[in-house]
């Protein structure tokens, strides 16, 4: 007994007969007879009681009958919940993330929302390249957004956008009326940087060596909440995403661009490339990669 023969079955006693029943299953009336007594023989009891007009149910095929409506009902829910797992999963999308992105993904994750309001969003900040290798490989996120292209064999990495690392100084600084300022303008200034293993920290020094130069270290701090915090209150200058900040400078900040290639970086996209996602996973990272934008744009 299977769960066809059941739904042939349920159908036949609904249409009241076999020929209505095998139109509506698109079923020759023959091949539904057949399965039909096919059911009969395995269960041992006949179900239907046939004469030329109708077909009714037997003592014994009102209880059969009462109890397919059930497993029927239950299939019928079985199927559609396993329908949303293969489209959501277990209805929770998990990335991992830099600090700097934090201006960007608001505009991915609303659209998002509209278009899988059921889904759960869960952000984890996955900063330096040692947990994002491990947060992808033991499953801990789906993807993770990162400023390290990650060149292993078992990850991919696709570019996002561009972005910019700038000076950021408290508006009260001897430096924060000049117009233009160089690494050499710094070099000697309290200078606080994010923490060893960062990208960020290694850019920075790549810049200062690029021009002979040392940065005046006062400082490390891994996240940049806490280097604003630090650089409002005059304890030093840094160099932090331009993304990082947004679109509205706070007053008591002020932000210069400086001229090194090695303060200019990509964001990129690392997933796992064997990993099955979910449909509903694939269109959010799919999302992601089309919205090639710079977020302070």
């Amino acid at each position: 007994m299977d769960i066809k023969q059941l739904r042939y079955f349920a159908a036949v006693v609904a249409e009241g007969g076999f020929s209505g029943a095998a139109a509506k299953l698109h079923l020759s009336q023959p091949s539904l007879s057949k399965a039909i007594r096919s059911l009969e023989e395995q269960i041992g009891f006949q179900l239907l009681e046939r004469t030329t007009k109708r077909v009714d149910l037997t003592e014994s095929g009102r209880v059969f009958h009462e109890r397919a409506l059930q497993v029927l009902a239950e299939m019928d829910l079985f199927e559609k919940e396993v329908g949303e797992v293969k489209i959501a999963g277990s209805g929770e999308v998990r990335i991992g993330m830099i600090e700097s992105v934090k201006n960007w993904i608001p505009g991915v994750l609303g659209w998002y929302r509209q278009e899988f309001p059921d889904m759960h969003v869960a952000l984890k900040e996955v900063l330096t390249r040692p947990d994002i290798e491990h947060a992808l490989r033991n499953y801990d996120v789906h993807a993770c957004l990162t400023n390290e292209f990650i060149a292993e064999e078992d990850i991919e990495t696709q570019p996002l956008y561009e972005e910019k690392l700038v000076l950021v100084m408290s508006a009260a600084h001897r430096l924060a009326g000049m117009e233009e300022i160089g690494l050499t303008h710094i070099a000697d200034e309290p200078f606080i940087i994010t923490g060893k293993g960062f990208q960020t920290r290694s850019n920075i020094l790549q810049a200062f060596e690029a021009e002979g130069l040392v940065p005046n270290i006062c400082s490390d701090a891994d996240r940049f909440e806490t280097i604003l915090t630090l650089v409002e209150a005059g304890i030093g200058i840094s160099i932090i995403p331009r993304n990082y900040i947004g679109s509205t400078v706070p007053e008591m900040l002020v932000i210069k661009e400086l001229d090194s290639a090695s303060l200019d970086r990509t964001v990129y996209l690392a997933c796992m490339k064997n990993r099955y996602r979910p449909p509903a996973i694939e269109v959010l990272l799919e999302r992601m990669q089309a919205g090639i934008s710079n977020p302070t744009e």
